[in-house]
């Protein structure tokens, strides 16, 4: 039995029958098994996997739910207001970033601050650092829907060492879709991210470019390295928000790279941005229907949800949809900012090497190219 399954039967043993899920690099074979043995709920945000997993405790269920440890920050709030007020039961189980053999920087403060922050809201943990502490979970998991609190377990990436679970690709499924349907109209996306950011890099060339969070961010360092260029290396969900406040106070022109998963994420942003009205922003949500940066897990674009409809329903007017080079220019060209173009691409990363640059280095470089006179 690999790792993987000895956690689902042990959730299973303990009585879990809802899943809320975001997925994870680490995790993403424990993440599959996951939504192939549970009734499973694919989030949009950490957060709103508290409320279905209270609403769902108050209706008799036992639920569990599967993030990383980036995901406990955005969770802080309701599991104190909602879960623990209410005295609602809800199994925890976190991928520990930062902590075992960590290639991302930004990965690496919440693996030091989560078990600091679960002592801190009084949420009972286990530490599982290898295989010989994975039974740990059958009595974690038990005491939550026994003693109807909060408990938790933190699972490092050493425990997934050696795995000899076959997952399938999300990849193929997702591809598998072809044509894809928005507003009456169908899409074939021909293109990959990294295409269209290739073939549209003049128009990227001196403007600001804020770029979401993990492989875009290095395709983009591929294609077109600039010093106005803001690589995101965590925090996902906020480059249209970083776009905004930069365009706000500035009079450069300033490209947000966006993505679907991103912007289900933080969604009201796109709103703010509608109030706001900034006359030099433009957003560009590059829709490959999958999390690209975690194993491509379908995303609620797949077959849900229309990002041009959406911007257009929180208020932001100038919205067209694009599936080639010369579309996405063309709409970057056209009309009153703030623009929003739904840039529909095959799912795929290519196969480029990490950024070369510090946190500190980026916003050096950020810094001083809005400081220089228009």
């Amino acid at each position: 039995m690999s790792p993987e399954e000895e956690v689902v039967t042990l959730l299973k043993d303990a009585g879990v029958t809802l899943a809320a899920t975001l997925p994870c690099d680490k995790v993403k074979a424990l993440h599959y098994l996951i939504t192939r043995e549970f009734r499973h709920v694919p989030l949009t945000r950490e957060e709103e996997g508290v409320g279905v997993a209270a609403g769902a405790a108050l209706a008799g269920e036992k639920p569990a739910m599967l993030v990383q440890t980036s995901g406990i920050g955005n969770m802080v709030n309701a599991l104190a207001s909602l879960t623990k007020l209410y005295e609602l039961p809800l199994f925890i189980l976190i991928s520990w970033r930062g902590v075992y053999k960590e290639a991302i920087v930004a990965q690496k403060p919440m693996g030091r601050y989560v078990p600091r922050l679960l002592e801190a809201l009084e949420i009972e943990f286990v530490e599982i650092k290898d295989n010989e502490d994975i039974p740990e979970i059958a009595e974690a998991a038990s005491t939550a829907f026994e003693e109807s609190c909060i408990t938790a377990a933190l699972l490092s990436p050493r425990v997934w060492e050696g795995s000899d679970f076959k997952m399938p690709a999300w990849e193929s499924m997702v591809r598998s879709v072809g044509k894809r349907a928005f507003k009456g109209e169908e899409v074939t996306a021909r293109h990959t991210r990294f295409e269209i950011l290739a073939a549209i890099r003049e128009e990227l060339r001196d403007k600001v470019v804020v770029s979401n969070l993990g492989v875009p961010s290095k395709e983009l360092y591929h294609v077109l390295h600039q010093r106005s260029n803001f690589y995101m290396l965590g925090s996902m969900g906020m480059a249209t928000s970083i776009g905004l406040g930069i365009a706000m106070c500035t009079q450069k022109e300033v490209v947000v790279v966006d993505g679907d998963g991103s912007l289900l994420m933080n969604a009201g942003t796109l709103a703010t941005v509608a109030e706001m009205a900034p006359h030099n922003l433009t957003i560009l949500a590059m829709d490959n229907a999958a999390y690209g940066s975690t194993g491509n897990q379908p995303t609620a674009t797949l077959r849900s949800v229309d990002l041009a409809m959406l911007a257009r329903a929180m208020g932001i007017k100038n919205t067209s949809r694009a599936s080639t080079p010369e579309e996405v220019v063309h709409a970057m060209r056209s009309g009153i900012a703030p623009r929003f173009v739904h840039v529909v691409v095959k799912p795929g990363n290519a196969k480029v090497s990490d950024i070369p640059l510090s946190p500190r280095e980026i916003k050096s470089n950020v810094v001083g190219f809005l400081r220089d006179e228009d």
